[in-house]
């Protein structure tokens, strides 16, 4: 019995738009996460004043269930950017198998570092007398932050090798495929913070030019 196939066209051009949604609930989800919190070189008391207040500990939560689901939203727009690289790139595969093992990578390293920080800033709710260890606290800002920005790596090669797919298959202006690759290559050092703003630029330039290729695309075909 034949097996009928059904094309993932319209959901991959719909799934384009995670890229947005990831960047807007990403950058929304760190304000949340720490507007207001005590600066890394506060003192103590401080930290633990604030801390202690279970208010403060559930925005730190609600920071990172928005961040978390902004991952979510990025793996969807991983996903339909593979499927672009992969019809730019032809049978060879390189440069898909490099996009999408740096946006996994980037992704992960994401998740995890969320996961940290929101672990460890919100265990008062459970330790004893719900103390709070301000140490702990500047080691999980820290260690999450470097874990985040080394997933800049991944992101690194998810954007040169798609960008060079894009210039090798004709897919965009010269100009356009060397900025991106520019973007990769300052996403490498992305633990300066400021070079972070490059991959976000990229994924919403990206995204959105997905979809609306894929919008012209299917009004072609209709």
């Amino acid at each position: 019995m034949p097996v009928s196939t059904r094309s993932s066209a319209g959901l991959a051009r719909w799934a384009a738009l995670g890229g947005i949604v990831y960047v807007v609930l990403f950058i929304v989800g760190t304000i949340v996460l720490f507007y207001g919190s005590p600066d890394g070189d506060a003192s103590p008391a401080k930290v633990i004043a604030w801390y202690s207040d279970s208010g403060h500990r559930d925005r730190v939560n609600i920071g990172w269930i928005l961040g978390g689901l902004g991952v979510f939203a990025f793996l969807w727009f991983l996903s339909s950017l593979r499927r672009v690289v992969r019809r730019l790139e032809g049978e060879d595969g390189f440069l898909t198998a490099l996009t999408t093992i740096g946006g996994a990578v980037y992704a992960t390293l994401a998740l995890a570092a969320l996961a940290l920080n929101n672990g460890i800033r919100t265990m008062s709710d459970d330790t004893y007398r719900h103390q709070v260890f301000p140490a702990l606290i500047h080691a999980a800002n820290d260690a999450s932050y470097v874990m985040h920005a080394t997933g800049g790596a991944g992101a690194a090669a998810m954007i040169i090798a798609a960008s060079l797919a894009a210039m090798r298959a004709a897919a965009v202006p010269s100009w356009a495929g060397w900025l991106g690759v520019v973007a990769g290559i300052l996403a490498l050092a992305s633990i300066a913070f400021l070079p972070q703003a490059a991959i976000a630029i990229w994924i919403l330039v990206v995204s959105g030019g997905i979809f609306l290729r894929g919008a012209r695309e299917a009004g072609r075909t209709a």
